[in-house]
């Protein structure tokens, strides 16, 4: 598929990102659905139509969901009923309602349906991922700690979809890179258990911080995410049969210990290169339904997800 029409449902930090590295870098044309009446024209020079009636006279081949988290699947219903591939901004959405049919929709149509995580692309990730092929897992540990007022410093947190419980917002789904990330390295996510609180004023009524046990079979990985952390740190921590990594994503390096064997490899890393790897993967794999963690796939650990945080209230 070499021409394309891509339609962006959301033009909020994220979807401003992904709309400027796609102009920069692929010759694809954009168009934005702004839904909101007032708002001044987005700063790309994309063209803008307000309707479905007009996105249908566009025939757009791919759309990209990236509003609040709460309008995700209801989104991404009107587009794979148009035949669209989708890029499904994390996380899925922040109930079950409608996601069987979504489902059902892009198997019927043979649609691509990519959930993006994008740390995946990130060098230390693939480079931790590499490092730990052949290796037997133990346990893992992952700690990441972020200030929510600092996420859109121009915006009111407390006025962001981050900030709400009912449109999706809150520790558990805002930061479930972690638990995705404990699923691509160490394996599928059999249950989850720990606790989420509210600790903090950061959020309206949403969780602000978690403490997760994940199992994968006879292995788990403890999981700390903090939406109040003044002091950014991002963290992942792996036992091995006869040995240990240490992979910080904030300074970038991987520090790996096998028996007297004490090694350190440091990173350069460019934000914007991860999410231009994560395009490139997307645009590269479209038409293929079995895309890395494709929706199909990314569907059983968003449940439990769901499932987890719904016990909580």
């Amino acid at each position: 598929m070499t021409t394309l029409r891509i339609l962006f449902c959301g033009l909020g930090s994220i979807g401003r990102r992904h709309a400027r590295l796609i102009q920069s870098h692929f010759p694809y044309e954009i168009v934005a659905l702004r839904s909101f009446q007032g708002q001044e024209p987005n700063d790309l020079g994309l063209t803008e139509v307000s309707s479905w009636e007009e996105v249908d006279a566009l025939k757009c081949n791919v759309a990209f969901i990236t509003n609040p988290t709460f309008l995700h699947t209801q989104t991404a219903l009107r587009c794979a009923e148009r035949g669209m591939h989708i890029f499904l901004e994390k996380p899925i959405d922040c109930t079950l309602d409608g996601l069987d049919r979504l489902c059902a929709l892009v198997r019927s149509q043979k649609l691509s349906a990519y959930v993006a995580y994008p740390l995946r692309f990130h060098p230390v990730v693939r480079a931790l991922k590499e490092k730990l092929q052949g290796k037997q897992f133990l346990h893992g540990s992952m700690v990441h700690a972020s200030y929510l007022p600092n996420w859109r410093p121009k915006q009111n947190h407390r006025l962001s979809y981050s900030s709400s419980r009912e449109k999706g917002g809150g520790v558990l789904l805002e930061m479930s890179h972690e638990v995705d990330l404990a699923q691509y390295l160490f394996g599928p996510i059999m249950e989850i258990t720990g606790r989420l609180n509210r600790l903090s004023d950061v959020t309206v009524d949403a969780d602000d911080c978690a403490d997760l046990v994940l199992r994968h079979g006879n292995a788990v990985t403890n999981v700390y995410l903090s939406m109040f952390g003044l002091m950014r740190r991002r963290v992942i921590e792996v036992d091995v049969v006869n040995g240990y990594l240490h992979a910080d994503l904030c300074q970038p390096s991987i520090s790996e210990m096998v028996g007297e064997r004490d090694d350190r490899e440091e990173f350069s890393v460019v934000v914007d290169d991860m999410y231009v790897r994560q395009l490139e993967y997307f645009f590269s794999n479209l038409g293929s339904t079995n895309m890395d963690n494709n929706l199909l796939d990314a569907v059983p650990l968003f449940r439990k997800l769901v499932e987890f945080r719904e016990a909580q209230y």
